[in-house]
């Protein structure tokens, strides 16, 4: 959470000002792609007309009867903005057959009226090249998406793991922003409708009354390729890299403290001592100048090991190889430096989904449970997976016997 100024963050600040703030970085690639989809016309559109084709067939049965025969179509999730990839995917997947049930409503004679006229109006908005870019390009934009911020909800990730994360797709956005990578997904719409003109090339321009005495030497027209290209495709991978790089700033401050402990043999001596030395300055409670010497002593250590497999990579790595090796009398500063970094939360997915549990487990039945009990069942219902394999059968004679009140 932040509020930097009367927020939660400033008051964790007022009692520990060493306390670190860190956005989660699954909630913040949803705002990316939210920004994305918001900064210009045609993706809203886009979005507003898959939502709209699932919900055309889901408000009659009769209608989702026709389509479920052939296809299953998803709708846009509220809460991940990433899993929009399932809805893109499968109007990709089936576009044919879904424009083909439409056309077949709208020939239907039996059909009403306003059901026909929607269909009409469905049909006049998919059958444009426009449309089909949006669709192969946010198809494939949405999986890039989707497949990160599910590693990114992972438990045992770190602040490290997502910055390098966020710099694989910022890296993707920027290689995407070329022409020629616009000609594949041109070339891949135009296969999946069957249309090789833009809708905007049929519309009538329209023509700026001039002026006494100036002349038209000077305008630009652009034909409908090129402003789509400029005006939509371009905007959105400029939008989508501002943004990831604003987010992946609030990584960066933190994550250059630590970084020296990531691949540590990697790096310089003298680098070693000057960021080891700037992490007690930051750290005067907690750490020592011994720092210092540990970390170039640990440096030489994981040297010594040579590639035999069994050396530590990143920063949770040579956290368990020094607790496993009894290294911390060692290596004390050491550890307490990489218990700081390590306990800095990167995402809180986990947090929010054990939250939601709790609806389950207390409910308008059980509003008198008291918080024993409901810390109880709440912590049952999350580890699921285990209680499903757990054998309750003695557990229930030992509790029958117990609460029997009938002398046997």
């Amino acid at each position: 959470m932040s509020g930097a100024y009367s927020g939660l963050q400033a008051r964790i600040k007022e009692v520990n000002p060493l306390a670190e703030y860190s956005p989660c970085a699954a909630h913040s690639l949803n705002l990316v792609g939210s920004c994305a989809a918001n900064c210009c016309k045609e993706a809203c559109h886009f979005f507003e007309l898959l939502q709209a084709v699932y919900c055309f067939f889901t408000a009659s049965t009769h209608r989702w009867e026709m389509l479920n025969a052939k296809v299953t179509l998803k709708g846009l999730s509220e809460t991940r903005w990433s899993a929009r990839e399932d809805a893109c995917r499968s109007l990709n997947k089936n576009w044919d057959l879904v424009i083909g049930v439409l056309k077949t409503i709208l020939d239907d004679t039996s059909q009403k009226p306003t059901t026909r006229c929607e269909a009409k109006g469905l049909l006049q908005k998919l059958n444009r090249l426009e449309c089909a870019l949006m669709a192969v390009f946010w198809g494939d934009v949405l999986e890039i998406s989707n497949k990160t911020s599910k590693k990114l909800q992972s438990v045992s990730i770190d602040l490290i793991t997502v910055v390098q994360l966020y710099d694989s797709i910022i890296y993707y956005v920027k290689s995407a922003r070329s022409r020629n990578r616009f000609m594949d997904y041109e070339s891949s719409a135009k296969d999946l409708s069957g249309l090789s003109d833009y809708k905007d090339n049929e519309k009538r321009k329209r023509r700026r009354k001039l002026p006494h005495g100036e002349t038209r030497s000077n305008e630009v027209t652009l034909s409908g390729r090129e402003h789509f290209i400029v005006m939509t495709y371009f905007f959105i991978l400029d939008n989508l890299q501002s943004e990831l790089q604003k987010r992946k700033s609030a990584y960066d401050d933190l994550v250059k403290k630590f970084s020296f402990f990531h691949n540590i043999i990697q790096h310089s001596n003298n680098e070693i001592r000057k960021s080891a030395k700037e992490l007690c300055e930051d750290y005067p409670n907690d750490l020592n100048i011994s720092l210092v010497s540990e970390v170039v002593q640990l440096q030489g250590h994981i040297h010594s090991l040579g590639t035999s497999g069994n050396n530590p990579q990143t920063i949770l790595e040579l956290m368990l190889w020094i607790r496993s090796n009894n290294f911390i009398i060692l290596y004390p500063y050491v550890e307490i430096a990489l218990r700081i970094f390590l306990s800095t939360a990167s995402t809180n997915c986990s947090a929010e989904r054990s939250f939601s549990v709790l609806k389950r487990v207390k409910n308008y039945l059980r509003s008198t449970m008291n918080q024993e009990r409901c810390s109880a069942l709440a912590l049952l219902t999350i580890e699921s997976d285990i209680t499903s394999k757990t054998d309750f059968e003695e557990m229930i004679i030992l509790f029958s016997n117990l609460q029997s009140r009938r002398k046997l």
